[in-house]
């Protein structure tokens, strides 16, 4: 329940992403180790293309780690002199060999609202079973990690 408590309230900070009118000063492409679950410690990145238009707050993520590896597309902003932002993303994730809570050959889809100051972020939201090399009674489960960008 504490889970799901602490996702919806990064999904609700994530919002004003989309309404955010002001432009941050930022990185275009943002290297990041964070430490989830079932990934456990993964490196990865984000990239912030500057597109004209609704496309400028476009965010493009991906992740590797022991547990597995995340790819995830969305809307928000990060950047400015405190590096600070939210955003919304929709993620795909596929377990490897050693899960953290999960049965590995896993595929996920989800939700993902994430919320970073001072380079350190905070990222959750719920993810779906749709597929497995094997059998699994993990149908939903809520993501949750820990990030810090440099």
């Amino acid at each position: 329940m504490n889970s799901l408590l602490i996702v919806a309230v990064i999904l609700v900070s994530a919002w004003p992403a989309a309404a955010a009118a002001e432009e941050l000063d930022r990185p275009f492409f943002w290297p990041t180790v964070r430490y989830s679950r079932p990934e456990r410690l993964s490196v990865g990145g984000a990239l912030q293309p500057k597109f004209p238009g609704p496309l400028n707050k476009l965010i493009l993520s991906g992740t590797v780690g022991r547990g597995g590896y995340k790819a995830g597309v969305g809307y928000g902003q990060f950047g400015g002199d405190l590096m600070v932002g939210t955003a919304i993303q929709a993620t795909v994730l596929r377990t490897m060999w050693s899960p953290r809570r999960a049965e590995p050959g896993q595929t996920f889809i989800g939700i993902e609202g994430q919320f970073m100051a001072a380079n350190i972020s905070l990222k959750g939201g719920p993810a779906f079973r749709i597929g497995g090399r094997t059998a699994s009674d993990d149908r939903l489960r809520i993501n949750f990690s820990v990030g810090y960008g440099f």
